[in-house]
């Protein structure tokens, strides 16, 4: 295995060696030492670090593959039907690349299963994309599961990044202890002597929902002198706060961390979105004269171990009191908080309303989540970026209006379904898609005019209904935004953010180039801090979704965000 490693890097081993029998082995034998994996199994050395996977070397792992399956009798099988199921799948694997643990090999056939019937056909076990991630394990010593996913992500479009991979190093300590203390019961309550809560909650579901903070300053309110508060002890593991600007690789990270972890293990992966929606519902429904925290708590511990959370950002004083109250509450209970955020734990929520009720917290956050500094000046959204696009057309015209029609038909052909009412959970009410059909793997596709999504007083729950049930969403008629912004523009950001998070197949028209979209609102005198990361945020993010590169990550990781666990607080 380890001369096949070399063969197909290309290099030579810094060994000379000779196969003999031994028994019915065969013992390789060195005249110059192994190196050694971080496993400490011995290695040969090669001259270089390999690169990424070639065409060439594609089809070398291809021919591989097919010969191992049509030739050996225990995968007989796949011959009559060109399928596999997924442990007829994971055989395969142990065989052709035994340092995939069976997570990481189940994690992959969920990605490869993209017509979702629980196997995986021909085409799918030989694609480029399925041939480069096997290529890289199959060069790849690693002994870790988080390590392994990692090194699951296609060698191109992705890059080896230092900062990533320091922050794989702190990850697996982590991954590690959350999964030594899944094994033991939750820990017992230390209850503090007098209760956490300390906020007024009449009216705080309202003002959530009546309108958006800015950040700067505003009308002066003399608060109550602070009470007492008796903070909950922790009792878990502690986690990590992915911090770093866009593109640097935190999502990836997190959600790498949430396909790693091993099968009946309890976790929710949510986006910031996903999480305060939840979250407030959730404290509408707790009973009166409890302690709100500390009943949600007690529900949620029950549930999961771990909250992986995207995009920690708060924006009004109602977050900012959820947040303080029921994380603290959670680690009393024995769970683990990882979050990612544009803003280290000292920045959240600046200059926000009565901030001085939430900055006692921030010490314990830090401490409890420690900071891994992931910041670069490379935005690898942007990196790579291709100059023209399959799936963006930036002008708002005949011809690219035909475009967008041209490819909407030839992804799901003439059976199209007009205005269909898509329910809201919970909400009482329903959106309707004017437009939608199936692809050819059955995936739903819909498509929508811009002020259909942004100009009507829509949010979260729409956009994360739409975002969980369609696979591919076309938007046309986006307009280069008005210097003040408005509505429209968080509207448009919230969109993004939760079909990004959830991994949806975007086909965008837009008045002008995506980086060109938020250009007038840059030069508007009321222009805030919160705002300049949406803008900055957003513009990342579509400038990668116009791009087969994430594309890539549609396909690694749409089915993994449609989980239970991905879904619901």
């Amino acid at each position: 295995a380890q001369v096949l490693r070399c063969m197909l890097r290309g290099m030579t081993p810094r060994t000379e060696f000779q196969l003999r029998p031994c028994g019915t082995a065969a013992t390789i034998i060195a005249e110059r030492p192994y190196v050694h994996s971080p496993s400490g199994e011995p290695t040969i050395a090669c001259d270089e670090r390999p690169p990424a996977a070639k065409p060439g070397k594609l089809d070398e792992v291809r021919d591989l593959f097919r010969s191992r399956l049509e030739g050996d009798a225990a995968f007989r099988d796949f011959n009559k039907d060109h399928e596999i199921d997924m442990p007829t799948f994971q055989r395969l694997i142990k065989i052709m690349v035994p340092s995939m643990g069976q997570q990481e090999t189940k994690a992959l056939f969920m990605s490869m299963d993209t017509s979702n019937d629980d196997v995986i056909q021909a085409v799918e076990i030989f694609s480029d994309q399925t041939m480069a991630i096997l290529s890289n394990r199959m060069m790849a010593d690693v002994d870790h599961p988080l390590e392994g996913s990692y090194h699951c992500l296609p060698r191109p479009p992705f890059r080896d990044d230092p900062r990533q991979m320091e922050a794989i190093r702190v990850l697996k300590t982590v991954f590690d202890e959350v999964i030594e203390a899944h094994r033991k019961p939750p820990p017992s309550v230390v209850s503090p002597a007098k209760p956490a809560e300390t906020a007024d909650w009449k009216g705080l579901i309202g003002s959530l929902f009546g309108g958006v903070r800015r950040t700067w300053p505003q009308k002066a309110v003399t608060p109550a002198p602070p009470a007492e508060v008796a903070i909950p002890v922790p009792t878990g593991p502690k986690g990590a706060y992915l911090y770093g600007g866009c593109g640097a690789g935190k999502t990836v990270l997190l959600d790498l961390f949430f396909r790693s972890l091993p099968e009946g293990f309890t976790a929710r992966r949510l986006h910031w979105h996903e999480f305060i929606r939840d979250a407030f519902r959730s404290m509408q429904g707790q009973p009166a004269g409890q302690n709100i925290f500390e009943a949600m708590a007690d529900g949620l511990s029950k549930q999961f171990r771990v909250l992986l959370l995207d995009e920690l950002l708060i924006t009004h004083i109602s977050e900012a009191i959820l947040v303080k109250n029921l994380f603290r509450h959670m680690w009393a209970r024995g769970m683990t908080i990882i979050t990612t955020s544009n803003y280290l734990p000292e920045e959240l929520y600046a200059k926000g309303f009565n901030r001085d009720q939430f900055e006692d917290f921030i010490p314990e956050l830090a401490s409890q989540c420690p900071v891994i500094d992931m910041s670069s000046d490379k935005d690898y959204r942007k990196i790579d970026v291709s100059p023209s696009s399959n799936f963006f057309c930036d002008s708002i015209s005949p011809e690219t209006s035909k475009r967008m029609d041209d490819m909407f038909e030839q992804i799901v052909g003439k059976d199209v379904t007009r205005n269909v009412e898509l329910p809201i959970p919970s909400e009482g009410r329903s959106i309707v898609v004017p437009t939608s059909g199936v692809d050819a793997r059955s995936a739903r596709v819909a498509r929508f005019a811009f002020d259909e999504l942004c100009g009507r007083s829509l949010g979260r729950a729409d956009y994360s209904v739409l975002a969980e049930k369609y696979h591919t969403i076309f938007l046309d008629g986006v307009p280069k935004f008005r210097p003040d912004l408005g509505a429209e523009f968080r509207r448009f950001v919230s969109l993004t953010d939760i079909i990004y998070g959830k991994k949806v197949a975007l086909y965008l028209q837009s008045e002008v180039p995506v980086e060109q979209l938020f250009a007038d609102g840059l030069q508007h005198a009321e222009f805030d801090l919160d705002e300049l990361w949406a803008f900055r945020r957003c513009s990342s993010m579509l400038t990668e979704m116009q791009n087969p590169k994430y594309h890539h990550m549609v396909w690694l990781m749409r089915n993994h965000m449609l989980q239970d666990s991905a879904l619901h607080l």
